[in-house]
């Protein structure tokens, strides 16, 4: 049996159609990813070149500086690692949990070893003109410049399509 010109033609039509759904929709690399609460769209993400990073805040009561520190583990699970803070106000813990070692240093108050995972977390951008900061591989990035205020997100690490890219911004850029 012998193909056609037109035959051939429609074949690496199929072809390249199918290649292209393969690369458009099959997740490769992995991303940091904010999640919109309400509608499930991905609002930002940033990718994962180093599985170490932080989140900068000013705690919304006692508005002094709060550093936690995470590490991407096993299963893309998130391990907080390390927590700066400097006052003992309402929210924040008064001392170190089990195999966890509490440290002051300078006016500040650590909390060292730790080694709590979840597979996300809930982080709310507030409507106030305070520090919110996404630390990684040495770039701080200012939440509040992408994120809505007012709105609460998902975080976590997932692999994205070339299709799910075009969804949120890219906030390391």
């Amino acid at each position: 049996m012998r193909f056609t010109r037109i035959q051939v033609f429609l074949l690496l039509i199929i072809a390249l159609i199918l290649i292209g759904s393969l690369i458009a929709f099959t997740p490769f690399q992995k991303y940091y990813v904010f999640i919109d609460n309400e509608t499930e769209d991905i609002a930002a993400y940033v990718p994962l070149e180093s599985p170490y990073f932080q989140l900068n805040y000013t705690h919304s009561i006692h508005l002094s500086e709060v550093i936690e520190s995470y590490k991407v583990v096993d299963n893309d699970d998130l391990m907080m690692t390390e927590l700066e803070y400097e006052d003992f106000n309402i929210g924040m813990p008064s001392n170190a949990g089990e195999g966890e070692t509490f440290v002051e240093k300078d006016g500040k108050y650590f909390i060292k070893n730790m080694t709590r995972k979840l597979p996300e977390f809930r982080l709310f951008v507030g409507d106030v003109d305070a520090n919110l900061s996404f630390i990684t591989k040495g770039y701080q990035l200012d939440l509040k410049r992408t994120l809505e205020r007012g709105k609460s997100y998902t975080f976590r690490v997932e692999r994205l399509s070339l299709l799910q890219l075009r969804e949120g911004v890219r906030i390391d850029e």
